[in-house]
């Protein structure tokens, strides 16, 4: 653009990608954990220093000092070991521990001679850690407390403000040998280095943070990418098994017709076994669609579980009989709210799979019991779970039957949870198991 600077773009701000504060906050807690066990070992041996300079003869503003910094630091060595493991870590509890830290190394060089002091040190440290771990306004603060200390000091010695500013003990006054011109110049390297070891912190943490936020960038794009294929892959196998259904239903058909005029005998079983199979077919496509469908919403309403469980047992009494089982129903009346299509489907799933693990002449036996949750549970005395599947049977494609495609349970848990329910599953005593509907006494989610 003619007749002056071009304007300067400023791009957006990106945000976070998902999970990155929780994953942040989890790493500098840690990392700060660390920090903490570090400073623990060392702050017992500062304490016993500082008492041991305390009870010899030195001047008494030093003496009051260092007790004033053994209280200090045993009182925050009991806060470090237990506020933290109670209440956790924050931004704002960096910045505050930091600032402590600060404070205190500075009135601990002071006490035991300033810039000559072996405390002095320990300000590099505790200035790059915090610049990795406090945020820019606060740390702002702790870096400007920390090059104040180091000039206040320097003014104390230069113009001999208190006497013996050096203990003799660590061979100071007369034998340091520090000239006027020594003190400046190590101040001047000592605030250099200071802001030197607080730039190398924050692009510590900027690198850190850069890293974080690549690889979470990287798994959600995944996760995203993942999700896509596998939305398309569902939509086109259920476009797949809804087309299968109709040639299903023609030969299902065209079977029956040849029933009617086959021969008894061999032709009439392999008619009969050829509609059996068929039919099974058409129990796995309606069980594949219903897993492929999305959760359409809730239709609630009140009902009767006993009243479902009884309209279940119904539907299931010719399959019992030909397989010589029972089904016992022992249930009061209870009322709950639900959309009865959705819960009546799971039901049926938990009773199939009761039936189809049944033994001969045994009882699949249904209890309700009221309360909250409500629950219906599926007792069989099957040969139960097996051992190492635990939760796993309620995934995709996981069973343990010869023919069974592995979604009834998947399916059944989806509606329940959709309800804001549950299904479990559970050895029963004595052998079997116990599957157990669990639905919400009041009213369930839409």
């Amino acid at each position: 653009m003619a007749g002056g600077s071009p304007k300067r773009l400023t791009m957006p701000k990106t945000p976070p990608p998902p999970g990155y504060d929780e994953i942040q906050r989890e790493e500098l807690s840690r990392l700060f954990g660390r920090v903490t066990l570090a400073r623990l070992m060392v702050v017992p041996l500062m304490i016993g220093l500082v008492a041991w300079l305390a009870v010899t003869k030195v001047t008494p503003w030093r003496r009051g000092a260092l007790i004033v910094l053994g209280v200090l630091a045993m009182a925050l060595f009991v806060h470090e070991v237990f506020h933290h493991r109670r209440h956790g870590l924050g931004r704002r509890a960096f910045a505050v521990n930091f600032g402590f830290a600060a404070v205190g190394q500075a009135a601990a060089s002071l006490a035991t001679g300033g810039i000559e002091s072996p405390f002095f040190f320990a300000m590099f440290p505790i200035g790059m850690v915090g610049a990795a771990l406090v945020e820019p306004p606060m740390l702002i603060a702790l870096v400007g407390t920390q090059a104040v200390a180091i000039w206040v000091m320097v003014w104390i010695k230069l113009g001999a403000l208190l006497p013996h500013f050096n203990p003799s003990r660590f061979g100071g006054d007369a034998a340091a040998g520090w000239s006027d011109a020594h003190v400046l110049w190590a101040a001047t390297f000592a605030t250099l280095g200071l802001g030197v070891v607080t730039f190398l912190g924050r692009g510590l943490r900027r690198s850190l943070d850069g890293v974080l936020r690549r690889a979470l960038g990287a798994r959600h794009e995944v996760l995203r990418a993942h999700g896509e294929r596998a939305r398309e892959l569902a939509a086109l196998s259920g476009e797949i098994a809804h087309e299968l259904k109709n040639p299903l239903a023609s030969i299902k058909g065209l079977a029956a017709l040849l029933a009617e005029d086959a021969l008894p005998g061999k032709p009439a079983e392999r008619l009969a076994v050829l509609r059996r199979e068929v039919d099974r077919m058409q129990a796995i496509l309606e069980e594949f669609l219903n897993f492929s469908r999305p959760l359409v919403p809730l239709a609630i309403e009140t009902v009767d579980l006993r009243a479902l469980l009884e309209e279940v047992v119904e539907m299931h009494e010719g399959t019992a009989r030909e397989r010589n089982l029972r089904l016992v129903v022992k249930a009061e009346e209870q009322p709950v709210r639900c959309d009865p299509r959705k819960i009546k489907q799971a039901i049926i799933n938990l009773v199939q799979n009761a039936i189809e693990a049944s033994p001969s002449d045994a009882a699949v036996e249904i209890h309700i019991e009221g309360g909250d949750p409500v629950r219906a549970r599926v007792l069989d005395r099957g040969p139960g779970i097996e051992a190492g599947l635990g939760d796993k049977v309620f995934e995709p494609g996981v069973t343990t039957k010869a023919r069974g495609s592995g979604l009834g349970l998947t399916i059944a848990r989806a509606l329940v949870r959709q309800h804001g329910g549950e299904v479990t599953l559970e050895p029963r005593v004595g052998g079997g198991t116990v599957a157990t509907l669990q639905l919400p006494a009041g009213e369930a989610k839409a």
